[in-house]
C-alpha cells in the first residue's frame, strides 16, 4: 500500500513539474544551447527520434558522390572546326560549354574551352575528343570523392531541422512578446543554417553529377597552308617616305632647339671668357714691349 502511494505522488509531482515547463518561457540557456548544438551523427537521431518522418531527398547514399575533372592538350588540324565539333559533341550528350575562348597567333587560330557533360558519359566525351585530335599531347582525369561530406551534410541538416521545429513549438508556448522574440531570432539563425547545409548539399550532388572537361586547342603547323602575302611596293614606298620625313623632322627640330635655346646660352657663357682672353692678351704683349724697350 506505501509503495502505490509513493509511485502515486511521483507521478503528479512530474505531471505538475511537465505542465509547469510547458507554461514558462524558453530559458535563454537552452535557447543558446540549441543555436550551438553541432550535428548529431545519423545513428544517434535515429535513436533519439525514430519516428521522425524524413525528407523525400534525405534517402541514404547507395552510390559513391565523385566530383569528375579532365584536362586534355590536343592538336587539331583547324581549331575552329574542332572547337564546332566538340560543342556540338556536348550539346548530343546532354552536357553543355561553359566558356569557350579563340585567339589568333602566326601558326593559327588556338582555342580554351571548359565543357560540363553528364559523369557517366566521361569516358565517351573523352574518347569523342580523341577521335578528333590529330595528337594528344597530355590527358589527365582527376576525382575528388565528397560521399563523407554529403553524408554529414545529411545529418546535420536532420539536426537542425529537428531544432527548428521545437523552437517553432517554442514560439507558439511563448507567453509575452520578448520571449517570442528571442526565440524567433534563434529561429531565424537556424533557418539560415539550413538553407547553407542543402545549398552545399545541392552542389556536391550537381557536381558529382557533371564532369568537367578542360581542353587546350593547338593546330597542328604541318596542317596549316602555306600562305604568301600579296607584294605591294606602293605601300613599301609609302613607308619609306614616311621614314624620310620622319627623320627630317627630326633634324628640324634639334636645329629649332639649338638656335632659340643653346646659341644665346653659349653666348652669355662665352662673351666673359673672349673679355677675359682680351685682357690677358692685352697685359701679355704690354709686358713684352717693356721688355724689349728695356
Amino acid at each position: 500500500m506505501r509503495e502505490r502511494i509513493g509511485s502515486g505522488m511521483v507521478v503528479a509531482l512530474l505531471a505538475l513539474t511537465f505542465v509547469g515547463c510547458a507554461a514558462a518561457p524558453l530559458p535563454e540557456a537552452f535557447l543558446a544551447d540549441e543555436a550551438r548544438a553541432p550535428a548529431m551523427p545519423e545513428m544517434d537521431r535515429a535513436a533519439e527520434e525514430p519516428s521522425a518522418p524524413r525528407p523525400a531527398d534525405d534517402t541514404a547514399v547507395t552510390e559513391r558522390l565523385i566530383i569528375r575533372n579532365a584536362f586534355m592538350d590536343i592538336v587539331v588540324r583547324d581549331t575552329e572546326e574542332a572547337v564546332g565539333e566538340i560543342s556540338a559533341m556536348t550539346d548530343e550528350l546532354g552536357g553543355y560549354v561553359i566558356e569557350s575562348r579563340l585567339r589568333s597567333f602566326d601558326e593559327g587560330m588556338r582555342a580554351n574551352m571548359r565543357i560540363r557533360v553528364p559523369a557517366e558519359h566521361l569516358s565517351t566525351a573523352l574518347e569523342r575528343i580523341r577521335e578528333e585530335a590529330v595528337e594528344v599531347n597530355s590527358e589527365e582525369v582527376t576525382g575528388q570523392d565528397v560521399t563523407d561530406e554529403y553524408v554529414d551534410l545529411q545529418s546535420r541538416r536532420r539536426h537542425l531541422e529537428a531544432t527548428e521545429e521545437r523552437l517553432l513549438t517554442f514560439m507558439d508556448q511563448a507567453e509575452d512578446t520578448e520571449a517570442a522574440l528571442e526565440v524567433y531570432d534563434r529561429l531565424q539563425n537556424i533557418q539560415a543554417q539550413i538553407e547553407h547545409v542543402r545549398g552545399r548539399m545541392q552542389y556536391l550532388q550537381e557536381s558529382a553529377a557533371m564532369a568537367t572537361i578542360t581542353l587546350n586547342i593547338t593546330p597542328s603547323r604541318l596542317a596549316q597552308p602555306l600562305q604568301v602575302g600579296p607584294w605591294r611596293p606602293g605601300a613599301t614606298l609609302r613607308d619609306a617616305f614616311e621614314s624620310l620625313i620622319r627623320v627630317l623632322q627630326f633634324f628640324a627640330d634639334a636645329l629649332i632647339v639649338i638656335v632659340v635655346l643653346v646659341a644665346p646660352v653659349m653666348v652669355v657663357i662665352a662673351l666673359p671668357l673672349i673679355a677675359a682672353f682680351l685682357v690677358i692678351r692685352g697685359l701679355v704683349r704690354r709686358r713684352r714691349k717693356q721688355k724689349k724697350q728695356a
